[in-house]
């Protein structure tokens, strides 16, 4: 009980945050903009667990899985998983926003990742928790560099299932943890960047 109420407080403190700095563009010139790229660097000093990219990076090297979280701790296997990572937050980024921005001035979206952290399978049996990421977003003028639009410090989080039935429950049923937290980032930079209006 307590687990769920933590996760309930943090999701409420992650969409209270996607809130805290308002969008300063009308959402004309919003529509205005028109998306050519999505660019993801992540912080030299940012933190990265990510327990499927430490297996994929010793699946790379031929190396055993058990082996991972050491592996994980050296720069190459680091550069490795940022460039999953980003990848993943790069796709799901231009899922949610070439709906959105594609009118007729050509700008580019730059994220820079800060945190990610989804939450292994252990800490998740033992006592809980959410997987979460947070990052600046900036879109700047594709030919020009001049930054429009910066939005910096966006925070998402996914739920994750927790105790021996959730765990199985997540891992049978749902979406691999890194798609839903890309996912709910993307999401939320775009209902900063143009909120959805009630229906009618």
């Amino acid at each position: 009980m307590l687990n769920r109420l933590l996760s309930l407080c943090l999701l409420a403190a992650a969409l209270s945050g996607c809130v805290s700095v308002p969008n300063p563009l009308a959402p004309d010139q919003v529509e205005a903009l028109h998306l050519t790229a999505v660019t993801v660097e992540v912080d030299p000093a940012a933190i990265l667990w990510w327990g499927d990219g430490d297996r994929a990076y010793a699946r790379s090297k031929g190396l055993p899985e058990q082996d991972s979280e050491a592996l994980s701790k050296t720069p190459e296997a680091r550069a490795f998983i940022a460039s999953a990572a980003s990848n993943k937050i790069s796709a799901a980024l231009e899922r949610q926003l070439r709906p959105v921005l594609a009118g007729q001035r050509p700008v580019k979206v730059v994220a820079v990742v800060r945190n990610l952290r989804v939450t292994s399978v252990i800490q998740r049996i033992l006592v809980g928790g959410p997987h979460e990421m947070t990052a600046d977003v900036t879109i700047t003028d594709a030919k020009t560099g001049t930054p429009i639009l910066s939005r910096p410090g966006l925070r998402a989080i996914a739920l994750a299932g927790e105790g021996l039935g959730g765990t199985f429950i997540d891992a049978a049923f749902m979406a691999d943890p890194i798609d839903r937290l890309t996912g709910n980032f993307a999401e939320n930079f775009r209902n900063w960047l143009l909120p959805q209006q009630p229906p009618q």
